[in-house]
């Protein structure tokens, strides 16, 4: 299975990708893989600021086009809402609900909330530090 994810190209800019993980097939709609580490699942964004991100009035930081670098490695999951994201090489995603997203430490990007439903996130924070670049190593 592919998922999305924050990538980088041989210059080290960050860019859209996909990484894969192996499943097996349970059901003829329904496919697991086998059990992955992870540290812990939360509600919500990583906490930059003191400002909720979810707020329709909140201000990034660093203006409306700043970019951030991804932090330690997680995935994020939309539940509800849209949340899009700009990458360094200009290209833009919406992950809707339902959708799964591999933050990779060291890639710089852009959040921006435009939905009009509030958004609802998940994230699943794993194992490593902001300098483990590479693809998460999935069993």
């Amino acid at each position: 299975m592919k998922f999305y994810s924050m990538g980088l190209d041989s210059n080290g800019r960050s860019m859209t990708n996909t990484i894969e993980c192996k499943v097996h097939e349970v059901s003829a709609t329904e496919a697991i893989s086998a059990k992955q580490d992870g540290i812990e699942w939360r509600m919500g964004w990583r906490q930059t600021t003191t400002d909720q991100r979810t707020k329709k009035g909140y201000t990034k930081p660093g203006g409306a086009y700043e970019m951030h670098l991804g932090g330690p490695p997680h995935f994020v999951a939309v539940m509800a809402g849209h949340n899009e994201i700009t990458m360094q090489d200009g290209i833009s995603i919406r992950l809707c609900p339902g959708e799964f997203h591999y933050v990779r430490p060291g890639a710089l990007h852009h959040s921006n909330i435009l939905s009009d439903v509030p958004v609802v996130i998940l994230n699943l924070l794993l194992p490593g530090t902001n300098a483990d670049i590479n693809d998460p190593p999935f069993k």
